[in-house]
């Protein structure tokens, strides 16, 4: 009795207790890379971070499984943009700079308070767009790094409140860029794209 009791006592002074978290990593963060991502990493304060993909055949083979895209086109040229999460936002608006979609960002991707600040001042859909036009470069740089960065910890998160989150580079990175956040804020119809700083 005395030795199982000792051989706790080694066990209790020898471990430190430690955190895991589970996260689940869209697979099209997958196809974004060149190479393969961690399945596992450790993060500063000591958190175990296990990365898992979700079996979307078993949630098909269940009846689970629902297409849900991000971006959908129709025939006779309509398109519909989604996003719940930041990453849709980002992925829509490097998909609209690329297709130098600005009227269907505007319509769709812009947040209603954003349009509104255009037109207190005076401006609309033409001026945006040029704004888009004149650093279609530099923008998409930031969100495809921001897309690229969000699995690897080097996108901060900050909740602004009143559904509003904005992302912004960690030091290291964001001195590489012309621009260093994305806000964006939650409606009805999901996350929009507020202002890009």
């Amino acid at each position: 009795m005395a030795l199982l009791l000792g051989g706790a006592w080694m066990c209790t002074a020898g471990c430190e207790p430690y955190r895991i978290e589970y996260r689940e990593r869209p697979s099209y963060y997958d196809d974004a890379v060149d190479g393969d991502l961690p399945d596992r990493e450790v993060l500063d304060d000591g958190t175990v971070v296990v990365y898992r993909k979700r079996d979307e055949s078993d949630l098909a083979r269940k009846g689970e499984a629902k297409d849900f895209l991000i971006r959908e086109e129709f025939e006779g040229g309509r398109v519909v943009l989604r996003g719940f999460l930041p990453e849709h936002v980002l992925a829509n608006t490097l998909t609209c700079l690329q297709n130098e979609e600005y009227e269907l960002m505007w319509e769709q991707l812009v947040a209603e308070q954003t349009r509104a600040a255009y037109r207190n001042q005076g401006k609309g859909q033409e001026e945006f767009a040029a704004f888009f036009a004149k650093r279609r470069r530099d923008i998409a740089a930031t969100v495809n790094r921001m897309l690229l960065g969000i699995p690897r910890n080097e996108v901060v998160s900050d909740n602004l409140g009143g559904g509003m989150i904005q992302l912004r580079f960690v030091p290291q990175v964001a001195g590489q860029f012309k621009f260093r956040t994305i806000t964006m804020g939650s409606s009805a119809n999901g996350l929009k794209l507020v202002m890009i700083r």
